[in-house]
């Protein structure tokens, strides 16, 4: 009997990516928000889901025993079913694609900032022809020290990367490593965050938002960064500052600039201070999007898993919450 997998995504051409590569089973589409949305998901064992569509009928799965996200974090999700009875297992959407897209965000981001392609933009909008400041003055990546919180999956391909262009890496997790990365020069654990703050050029929060990584940043922890006028880059989520914390670290400048991608509060305001600041960079949580192929590559690969009985990629650890 063919197996039923169904979707709930917004997601384009999904259903038709995950037929291609997996001809052999049943691709059911179903639409949030109709009367018979909970029968029909409770019609398959395998759920495919865009995490805000999946709130409203989480806890009420009776079938299904795997549910694969389109999201890489799953903060916004969770507190809907942290407290519930769960059959199925969740995993992530996250990989070697999110890595890449990561990585080609940050060394651009750092080029333009390093070569002030902002001023550059507004010299051709002049028609000025200058040769000044960072236009001709800058630093290269390989003579940087990138400080790097979060070194998982994607904190990996992101260090590696950079290690290509010779930048000096420093990484910090919750654990000590069983063995040494070949992609970090030097390695830290939580407890020693101040030691990268205070060495590195570049601060990339790449955590997510967990119990323990909320407001890791919070006061003056930034303080630390103030001896290299290190600039803070953030993909990971906004919940590691505080705002009004983050605002007051550019104005003390303990941080010579902040590049944002993620916020405490999404969309980001209109009257939010962070819009106005001219040392500051903000882009509309894109760093790495959610490409169709890319989430059928993964599921398939997890599939290929599941009914073998193995261990699946990216599973969700609730206590751990990542």
């Amino acid at each position: 009997m063919m197996q039923t997998v169904v979707v709930l995504s917004v997601i384009p051409r999904l259903s038709y990516h995950l037929r291609s590569r997996l001809p052999n089973l049943r691709i059911s589409d179903v639409s949030p928000g109709q009367a018979d949305t909970l029968s029909k998901l409770n019609e398959a064992e395998i759920l495919i889901a865009d995490c805000d569509l999946l709130i409203p009928y989480a806890n009420k799965l009776t079938s299904i025993k795997w549910v694969q996200t389109t999201w890489a974090g799953l903060d916004k999700f969770i507190p809907h079913v942290q407290n519930t009875q769960r059959d199925y297992i969740l995993t992530r959407f996250s990989g070697e694609s999110f890595g890449l897209a990561m990585s080609e965000y940050v060394i651009a981001q750092i080029v333009n900032y390093e070569r002030n392609q902002r001023q550059q933009y507004e010299n051709q909008r002049l028609a000025e022809w200058k040769q000044e400041g960072r236009l001709i003055n800058h630093r290269f990546i390989h003579d940087l020290t990138i400080g790097i919180l979060g070194v998982g999956t994607i904190g990996k391909s992101i260090a590696e990367k950079l290690k290509l262009f010779g930048a000096s890496i420093w990484g910090m997790t919750r654990t000590v490593p069983k063995e040494k990365l070949p992609y970090l020069d030097e390695h830290r654990t939580v407890d020693n965050l101040p030691d990268i703050l205070k060495n590195c050029d570049y601060i990339i929060n790449v955590l997510p938002s967990t119990q323990d990584t909320i407001g890791l940043l919070n006061d003056n922890v930034l303080e630390h960064c103030k001896g290299k006028n290190a600039v803070f880059m953030n993909v990971g989520r906004g919940s590691v500052i505080r705002e009004t914390d983050l605002i007051n670290a550019l104005e003390q400048k303990w941080i010579s600039a902040a590049i944002l991608d993620v916020f405490e509060k999404e969309p980001l305001p209109k009257e939010s201070k962070l819009w106005s600041l001219p040392q500051v960079t903000i882009s509309p949580h894109n760093s790495a999007v959610t490409i169709a192929h890319n989430v059928a590559k993964l599921f398939a690969a997890n599939y290929a898993r599941y009914i073998n009985g193995e261990s699946m990629i990216n599973v969700f650890d609730f206590n751990k919450g990542y």
